[in-house]
């Protein structure tokens, strides 16, 4: 069964059904019309000027029911009360409940400017690829949304880039940096490097045993012959030997270190409204 409630007979109808139990599909309006079969309960303006007004009720927390006796499933009200302690503290709005605790619903819109990752490869509800296209190639009021935030010309592009906090002194949009880095001899450790050289330079040096102009024990002067006796001959070897001995290492090619992490791939969106 149907029913159609004017707005204008509702008391009275109240008051005589007040005595009966109704199952029947019901609609309140201030005219009379069809019925959504699919509703319950069916509310109506034709002057489309008119809201549903719910239940205002202070909560006290959102795990306690009160002022209700106990939480019920599917309990929709509004909240008029700041009250309880965070988490569990409950601010103005509606709420439902899920059977164990009061649930604020709301909807978090992204503000002009907002950056977000997604598996999205595309532009989508507001949300544009920062793949550093250049602006003229957006609609007219993502252009000027787009310059407000000082992208006048080109978004940046994001690609194989890591998002950074601004230091103060640098341009917001701006690339930067390297995902890789060489290392500099003034990057390496103060080390001392120790080493033996092989025999390769071996040598000998000669030096003369009679300096003088005179035989001096059965040797001639200038000649380069042992002594004739056991007499020791006490002399130092001409500068002419002197030499260095050049040690060799074996050293990196200079290949640039990578300094990625392990990383999962998303694309990067800016929002710039529809």
């Amino acid at each position: 069964m149907i029913k159609i409630i004017n707005v204008n007979k509702v008391i009275p109808l109240i008051l005589f059904t007040s005595f009966y139990d109704i199952n029947a599909q019901v609609k309140i309006s201030n005219s009379s019309g069809v019925i959504n079969t699919e509703s319950v309960l069916h509310l109506e303006s034709t002057s489309n000027n008119k809201g549903f007004l719910l239940t205002r009720i202070t909560l006290q927390s959102t795990n306690l029911p009160a002022p209700l006796a106990s939480h019920t499933a599917g309990m929709i009200v509004y909240n008029t009360a700041t009250a309880g302690t965070s988490p569990n503290n409950v601010t103005p709005g509606l709420y439902y409940n899920n059977g164990t605790s009061w649930v604020k619903l709301s909807t978090k819109k992204p503000q002009i400017g907002d950056i977000k990752n997604g598996f999205q490869s595309a532009d989508h509800n507001g949300w544009y690829l920062l793949n550093g296209r250049t602006v003229s190639t957006l609609a007219v009021n993502q252009r000027a949304r787009a310059a407000s935030l000082g992208f006048s010309a080109i978004l940046p592009d994001a690609t194989d880039r890591y998002l950074k906090n601004t230091s103060g002194s640098d341009n917001i949009g701006t690339p930067s940096g390297s995902d890789t880095f060489v290392l500099a001899q003034a990057n390496l450790p103060n080390v001392t490097f120790t080493g033996t050289t092989d025999t390769t330079g071996s040598h000998t040096h000669t030096y003369t045993d009679n300096p003088t102009n005179s035989t001096t024990n059965g040797v001639a002067a200038g000649t380069n012959n042992p002594v004739s006796n056991a007499a020791s001959v006490n002399d130092t070897t001409a500068s002419s030997g002197a030499h260095t001995h050049s040690l060799s290492f074996t050293l990196g090619s200079s290949q640039a270190v990578s300094l990625k992490p392990d990383n999962i791939i998303t694309n990067v969106f800016i929002y710039l409204g529809n």
